[in-house]
């Protein structure tokens, strides 16, 4: 129960939904399944590039801001700039890995609080996004081939997901398997200690802030590829989603530790809830409501499986 209790909620949830008498017709679609998990895609990569800091104890709040401007960037490299297609997502992935760079020098050259530098960070780009879109989305001059990958399908499943699940896979492997994934571990466990051991801190943290904007490059240009644009509002507003399936992933298969399949089942637990919410017939606040009430669940289960863990 403790591993897989999520899981086992999360299937509950979706029976549900797929057998209640008013959401039982759409939610159990295909229509709305594929629509769904093609819309989670964006979110899924987010949580990812939030989990590999984490993994050291470091939780990036500018994640979704970051996502926000390599959408906008990829958007305004083809529409502002006449950048061909290659080189407006290069250009967003340019952008998401920047961020990411200035947040690890910050953090672990400057030293500076984690918490307030990437809250900040955040609210500095949410602010250069309006200002650089005039709080107009992006919608013209763009690629029909970015926009066919992010809205079409290839056999019945969104093509979002066939960039997703290397990007899953990659991450996982990482973390789990790698000298780097354990000397994230470490830093996570003790930082002290692990530093008196021989892992350069400083490296490790640095370059997990560095993939974790690497990622958020990634999920901007699927974000403008999904959307059919870039709205300055989109990416920010996707930092509370993020956190509830990433505080909800340390909840379940490794409890107290963030992980990647514990991310993605947190990621697709809120995202089937609140559609089978929004086919039930609820109004626009309870999805606020309800990513806020997990989020904060989330954390309380994971601080309790978190202080289990360590030795007393």
């Amino acid at each position: 129960m403790e591993n897989y209790g999520l899981v086992g909620v999360s299937i509950i949830v979706f029976v549900f939904c797929c057998l209640y008498s008013q959401t039982a017709g759409i939610f159990s679609s295909q229509a709305n399944i594929t629509t769904t998990i093609g819309n989670s895609s964006v979110v899924a990569l987010a949580a990812l590039a939030t989990v590999i800091p984490f993994r050291a104890g470091f939780l990036d709040l500018s994640v979704s801001a970051s996502i926000g401007i390599a959408s906008v960037m990829t958007a305004a490299g083809m529409a502002h700039f006449g950048l061909p297609l290659w080189g407006a997502i290069g250009l967003g992935l340019l952008s998401g890995i920047l961020v990411g760079a200035l947040n690890g020098f910050l953090v672990t050259v400057a030293k500076l609080d984690v918490f307030i530098t990437t809250l900040g960070m955040a609210t500095f780009l949410s602010g250069i996004l309006q200002w650089y879109t005039g709080g107009m989305p992006i919608t013209t001059g763009l690629s029909l081939a970015l926009q066919d990958f992010g809205s079409l399908t290839w056999w019945g499943i969104p093509r979002l997901v066939f960039l997703l699940i290397p990007v899953i896979a990659i991450a996982w492997y990482l973390l789990e398997h790698t000298p780097f994934g354990r000397e994230l571990t470490a830093i996570g466990s003790n930082a002290r200690a692990a530093h008196m051991v021989g892992i350069g801190t400083k490296r490790v943290i640095w370059t997990s802030f560095l993939l974790s904007g690497a990622i958020a490059g990634i999920a901007g240009v699927l974000l403008t590829a999904r959307s059919g644009g870039a709205d300055p509002l989109t990416g920010p507003g996707l930092m509370f989603p993020v956190l509830a399936a990433v505080f909800l992933g340390k909840t379940t298969i490794r409890p107290g530790q963030a992980n990647v399949p514990g991310t993605i089942i947190g990621v697709l637990f809120v995202a089937f809830t609140v559609s089978g919410l929004s086919i039930a017939g609820a109004q626009a606040w309870v999805g606020p409501v309800f990513n806020g009430v997990a989020l904060v669940g989330a954390i309380a289960l994971a601080t309790y499986f978190g202080r289990r863990r360590t030795p007393a």
